[in-house]
């Protein structure tokens, strides 16, 4: 049985697992994102914490940040992973390690996942909501990413909204949408010594009757509502699946949509005709390495058919 090795490079943790050819994740294991200052150090690192690869039929990467078609991180992710900004990480690791490497976008990763294998299985059009520390985004036809002419098609945490009309400003709307732009809101309107560092902690408080939280919680729901209707104006997919962490809670999903049809009733008077679905993610934290392996598998027929 062909198995492959999948490397999820995040800024927290780097994600690795055994897959084999029924998708199956037979064997994972983490390793902490270190500071590191020096590109080679880095993937000497990654490397490393490899097990033996001799018996693994090649290795799929997924990383944040847009990749290019020659799999080089062209963005700033996190100040984790800068060091690895502008290298080439398919040939980083292939060099280390003798094997076939293919790399493709975390968000990107997790869609495919879900196209291939989850909930937008058999769908002709889908986009891919991921709700985390920024707001990872995929587009997707019936048959695979939508990457655009530069990779970054899907980039949801880049739609603009404007600030400061008068100066001409505009933020990022993945900032304010995010798990992060949760807690930032909530520590900027409380005392110091109330203040949070994990969005899972405002959202038990918000769950436990908090008042603030409480208010502060529905906010973020009407703003990660509005940031879904720009995706759903703009490309009307019949599914856009939610993931992250946060995907996984039941309360979440439903004050979610209910946001979400409050604002179109608002915006369209009416909702009947709007087919766009809401669900969540079907493989959730497994999303990512799977999707790394299926673009390996997808680049790997590519090149036996030319």
């Amino acid at each position: 049985m062909k198995k492959w090795l999948g490397i999820d490079i995040g800024g927290t943790f780097i994600k690795y697992g055994i897959v084999n050819e029924n998708y199956q994740i037979e064997k994972r294991w983490k390793i902490p994102t270190l500071e590191i200052t020096h590109k080679d150090e880095f993937f000497d690192y990654i490397c490393a914490n490899m097990e033996d690869c001799k018996e693994v039929n090649g290795i799929g990467v997924c990383s944040p940040g847009l990749i290019d078609s020659d799999y080089v991180i062209q963005t700033f992710i996190v100040p984790k992973l800068d060091p690895i900004r502008g290298s080439n990480i398919a040939k980083e690791i292939a060099s280390r390690t003798g094997n076939r490497v293919t790399v493709i976008n975390d968000a990107k990763a997790a869609g495919l996942c879900e196209l291939k294998l989850g909930n937008a299985k058999g769908t002709q059009s889908s986009a891919f909501f991921i709700i985390g520390t920024g707001i990872g985004g995929c587009i997707c036809n019936s048959e695979d990413v939508v990457y655009g002419v530069d990779g970054f098609a899907g980039e949801f945490h880049f739609i603009p909204y404007i600030t400061d009309e008068k100066k001409q400003q505009a933020w990022k709307r993945g900032r304010v949408s995010s798990v992060q732009g949760l807690v930032n809101n909530y520590n900027s309107r409380v005392m110091e010594q109330q203040q949070v560092k994990y969005g899972h902690e405002v959202t038990a408080l918000y769950l436990s009757g908090d008042e603030s939280a409480g208010k502060i919680v529905d906010e973020w729901l009407f703003k990660i509502a509005v940031h879904l209707m720009s995706v759903t104006v703009s490309l009307n997919p019949e599914v856009i699946c939610i993931g992250g962490g946060i995907s996984e809670e039941e309360w979440f999903l439903k004050a979610l949509s209910k946001k979400y049809h409050a604002l179109c009733m608002d915006i369209f008077q009416g909702i009947d005709f709007l087919h766009t679905r809401i669900i969540p993610c079907k493989y959730r934290n497994d999303s990512n390495l799977l999707g790394a392996i299926l673009k390996f598998e997808i680049e790997e027929k590519k090149e036996r058919a030319d």
